[in-house]
């Protein structure tokens, strides 16, 4: 039934960040990654008088857009989101209302900005005209909003917001939603430097037919420790956890999306006492990640800190999906 009244609505998506695999899981390999509830993305709809012709106006101050969902071109991911949504509900009538988006997520960060983003449209837009979407179909939309932004992408952003659980994903597999037996405590700081996705996967793909057999070798690598992280993480062992993505660092350093930068942030959280630390997202900028203990969480956050970043904190909780 759908929603005649039109009150207003608004939804909310998280960011991400990946522990262990990024890049292996755009080639069919497990990656480890879980929902950053700090920052999110949040869309919401006001119903407005009837306009003629002008139908849906869209408000982003972020990125400073204001217009009608006709007036933007076709391959705008706002556009694209909105259109995709009305058209897997199929809903085909004006709407006489105002989209207005708002993010704390910055963008090209490896967070899942652009997902989040898309995320929280498509739920207000089905919560507004009440024609309810599973999360894998709200995924699945999302899914080719990201193809048009990042080229070939992975499917882990929209998977991992849309369900807001922590997850082992594949996508030649059923992602297995994941819960660790104790809590799990994260350090997250950016490189200040922004992480274009698109441009380092295309950079990373043209590298890796160039030396195809290290590429694939250490592919391989990373997603074997993506599996065994897994099992580190569903036992809560936040030392095997760091050892790990540590591990899955110098693999990345040696495929070359590593930067000096990152390097020296990884290395002072683990000075600092971090169980082990690595580049989270597509890399050459963006954030680090480090596995860190409730008891040194604060240390490392602060040396972090006094490199001039603005460092965040993550806990996973047991039973903190359901």
């Amino acid at each position: 039934m759908i929603n005649k009244t039109f009150t207003s609505v608004s939804s909310r998506a998280p960011g991400k960040y990946i522990i262990i695999g990024e890049h292996a899981v755009v080639h069919g390999e497990p990656a480890l990654a879980a929902p950053l509830d700090s920052l999110s993305s949040i869309a919401t709809i006001n119903p407005t008088q009837p306009n003629g012709s002008n139908g849906l106006s869209i408000t982003a101050p972020d990125i400073n857009l204001s217009d009608y969902l006709h007036s933007l071109h076709q391959n705008h991911p706002i556009a694209d989101i909105v259109r995709r949504t009305l058209l897997a509900i199929n809903y085909h009538d004006s709407l006489s209302a105002n989209l207005t988006i708002t993010s704390t997520i910055p963008i090209a960060s490896g967070l899942g900005s652009s997902a989040s983003v898309s995320t929280a449209i498509s739920r207000s837009i089905v919560k507004f005209l009440n024609i309810p979407l599973t999360d894998n179909e709200i995924s699945a939309i999302v899914y080719k909003t990201e193809e048009l932004q990042h080229g070939n992408p992975s499917g882990i952003d929209n998977t991992v917001i849309a369900h807001e659980v922590p997850m082992l994903y594949s996508k030649v597999s059923p992602p297995k939603h994941l819960r660790p037996a104790q809590s799990l405590y994260y350090v997250l700081a950016d490189s200040k430097y922004p992480s274009n996705t698109i441009a380092t996967v295309d950079s990373f793909s043209k590298q890796r037919l160039l030396q195809s057999t290290l590429f694939d070798r250490n592919i391989r690598k990373i997603g074997k420790l993506a599996r065994s992280a897994s099992i580190a993480f569903q036992d809560g062992d936040h030392t095997k956890l760091g050892t790990l993505m540590t591990k899955n660092h110098i693999l990345l350093q040696q495929l070359g999306v590593s930067t000096k930068q990152l390097d020296k942030l990884v290395n002072i959280a683990i000075e600092a006492g971090a169980k082990g630390a690595k580049l989270s997202g597509a890399g050459y900028g963006g954030h680090i990640i480090a596995q860190v203990s409730k008891q040194t969480m604060l240390t490392v956050a602060n040396a972090l800190k006094a490199t001039g970043t603005n460092p965040l904190t993550a806990t996973i909780k047991p039973h903190s999906h359901e």
